[in-house]
């Protein structure tokens, strides 16, 4: 097993992070003041300590709007915490996309977490390290180090947001779907620190990949599942970039959601984990849509994959996962 070292455990604190970005960028014409929306009085939690190796809370982060808004230069991952009025004690920590480049956090994020809560889901939105990020060396394991880390504080601090600790999610959308499903089969290789959040258990008790990469096999592959491999380490990293190849018996339970238009990532991708996961016994639903193409977050109006949320919620309820009214 593989271990990443820390050096303290992390404390919670309060801050408005949307207004931290106009403070920092909005004089430049990063962002506007629509931006900051209903989102800029939400908890935000570093999930690392100050001093553990390549996070630096000092650094900041970039925001930029091009047709969707864009973040990136990310040094210090953190949870942006959305509570439901009544928890019903499930949470999905959610991985937005952004091709390992940036991360869309408002419609692949912010937007989704919104939908969650209106079903008492309590939702956390990962900030995690890009591999792309200049001259940091962020590469893989580290993005996957993120997600597991947000896995392991939701648990270590269930009860303080009316969390049951078996009914923890991990979600992902196209490069975030990826991170995602390493996350879900790699979970057993990794050991990630030495203080108390590390002592919980990093494995999601079930995913949700929405168009996700998932592959490196030849003509299906995007081309950010290579993102994360250190060129160093290419030939031992390339297995662990195809995620159908790393499906176990305890891999978690999975729903798939993809457009069968998707000109971008192709829906095979899906396909393939899918069968991966059926082949092992493990429970999975795969919904292909007809329309949607990619990046459409909770979908557009006129379109069947707009409805993929609603059949995630009723797939958790059939496991179990939710309450069933």
């Amino acid at each position: 097993m593989h271990k990443l070292e820390t050096e303290k455990q992390p404390s919670i604190f309060l801050r408005c992070a949307w207004i931290l970005w106009m403070a920092t960028f909005g004089c430049m014409g990063f962002v506007n003041a629509e931006d900051v929306g209903s989102f800029e009085n939400r908890s935000v939690v570093s999930i690392w300590p100050e001093g553990t190796a390549k996070v630096d809370s000092s650094i900041a982060e970039e925001v930029t709007r091009r047709e969707v808004l864009r973040l990136s230069n990310i040094h210090n991952p953190s949870l942006t915490i959305f509570r439901p009025e009544k928890p019903n004690g499930t949470a999905v920590v959610i991985c937005p996309g952004g091709g390992y480049r940036i991360i869309a956090i408002e419609h692949e994020g912010y937007d989704v977490a919104e939908r969650l809560n209106k079903v008492g889901i309590t939702a956390y939105v990962l900030k995690y390290r890009l591999p792309t990020t200049k001259d940091a060396g962020f590469m893989h394991p580290i993005p996957m180090s993120d997600a597991l880390r947000a896995v392991q504080w939701v648990r270590l601090h269930a009860d303080d947001f009316g969390v049951d600790q078996h009914k923890i999610g991990l979600m992902g959308f196209s490069a975030g779907g990826h991170l995602t499903a390493t996350a879900g089969t790699l979970f057993e290789r990794y050991s990630i620190g030495s203080d108390a959040v590390a002592e919980m258990n990093a494995r999601p008790d079930f995913m949700c990949l929405v168009y996700p990469v998932i592959t490196t096999q030849q003509g299906v592959a995007h081309g950010c599942a290579w993102a994360p491999i250190d060129p160093d380490k290419r030939d031992a990293q390339l297995h662990e970039m195809s995620c159908e190849l790393n499906v176990t018996e305890q891999t978690p339970p999975t729903f798939f959601a993809h457009a069968k238009d998707d000109k971008v990532v192709k829906y095979q991708n899906s396909v393939l984990m899918h069968e991966a996961l059926q082949a092992q016994g493990v429970s999975s639903e795969l919904r292909l849509y007809e329309e949607g193409g990619h990046g459409f977050g909770l979908g557009h109006a006129g379109q069947d994959s707009q409805q993929w949320s609603d059949d995630f919620i009723a797939w958790m309820r059939q496991l179990h996962f939710l309450p069933s009214n």
